[in-house]
């Protein structure tokens, strides 16, 4: 496929924090046709405008309907801090652009992946991609280009309309996070302990790891809650904003110590979090699991009450450094 060409029907410029509105609206044209609704949020877009570890006018890209003037599509690279691992997304208009736009914004993205790639001396980078289980075009177009299917992850959902019970273990505490230096520290530790045998996680440091998360414009950073045993963190709930707007709360990340599972902290610390979500009038709650995941997540969220609702496909390839200079 000639991506040159493909590209050159429409107008291409990097994305502004201005263009959220056009650019969620896209977002939903392109949900809707694949899953007959509009999943994406104002807070994800203004998150996906914001990174801390990535650059809007290097490793991002617009297409433009250039007599409309609005986006028709939109590619993302997206790296959560000094790791060989980093997402791709990219969004399109179905109803004013084919296929094959997707998939010309998808190679710019590898191309600059690979760029990516000699700029951090990496031997390799690696992509990945999430496609909604019925977009069966969108999975077709990652497939021709590298990307094998790895994994199947939730988008998981409970109601909050009724108090819930938060039965914390003998010996823990559960309380909302403090947000100091020495407990940023704790926090970090205990996410990088907990999820390092998770699949695609890679290790990001100190810092990166703040400043991804301090760069999110909805930070919900007064739902975080921690569990402590015998004065030490031992597991956290990393609330996030992102469905505020739609009256809901989101656990970005849920992780305890491979030392203190199987006690219910982790039920206790989502428990928590959800409890204080609808405390604050929040009426639903969410977050995403990995299917396969090996401690038993989708059980404990199933137990609590939690349903599916929509089933993603992550897809992975590899992608070698470019060659020649900068």
């Amino acid at each position: 496929m000639d991506t040159t060409a493909t590209i050159a029907a429409w107008g291409l410029r990097r994305p502004t924090p201005a263009d959220a509105p056009a650019l969620l609206a896209l977002c939903h044209a392109d949900e809707s046709a694949a899953i007959g609704r509009a999943v994406t949020t104002r807070a994800e877009v203004d998150e996906l405008l914001a990174p801390a570890h990535t650059r809007l006018d290097a490793d991002q890209w617009v297409a433009v309907d250039i007599q409309r003037g609005l986006p028709v599509g939109w590619a993302i690279l997206w790296d959560h801090g000094g790791s060989d691992h980093q997402d791709v997304d990219v969004y399109r208009d179905p109803g004013r652009c084919g296929e094959d736009l997707r998939g010309a914004l998808l190679d710019l993205a590898l191309a600059r992946l690979a760029e990516r790639a000699r700029e951090s001396s990496y031997p390799m980078m690696h992509a990945s991609a999430g496609a909604f289980a019925d977009d069966i075009t969108y999975q077709a177009t990652l497939v021709s280009r590298g990307f094998e299917h790895a994994r199947t992850y939730h988008r998981m959902r409970m109601d909050l309309t009724r108090p819930l019970r938060v039965a914390v273990p003998t010996g823990v505490e559960v309380v909302p996070f403090d947000d100091g230096e020495r407990s940023r520290r704790a926090f970090h530790r205990v996410v990088e302990e907990s999820f390092v045998d998770h699949f695609g996680y890679t290790r990001i440091a100190y810092a990166d790891y703040w400043a991804d998360a301090d760069a999110e414009p909805a930070p919900d950073r007064e739902f975080w809650r921690v569990a402590i045993a015998d004065g030490s963190l031992i597991g956290v709930s990393k609330a996030s904003g992102r469905n505020a707007e739609l009256g809901g709360g989101y656990v970005a990340e849920l992780a305890v110590l491979a030392s203190h599972r199987g006690r219910g902290v982790a039920t206790a610390l989502l428990a928590s979090t959800f409890e204080a979500y609808r405390q604050a009038g929040r009426t639903w709650g969410g977050l995403t699991v990995d299917t396969e995941n090996t401690t038993g997540a989708l059980s404990l969220y199933t137990a609590m009450g939690m349903a599916p609702t929509e089933q993603v496909f992550e897809h992975v390839r590899e992608v070698a450094p470019a060659t020649g200079s900068t």
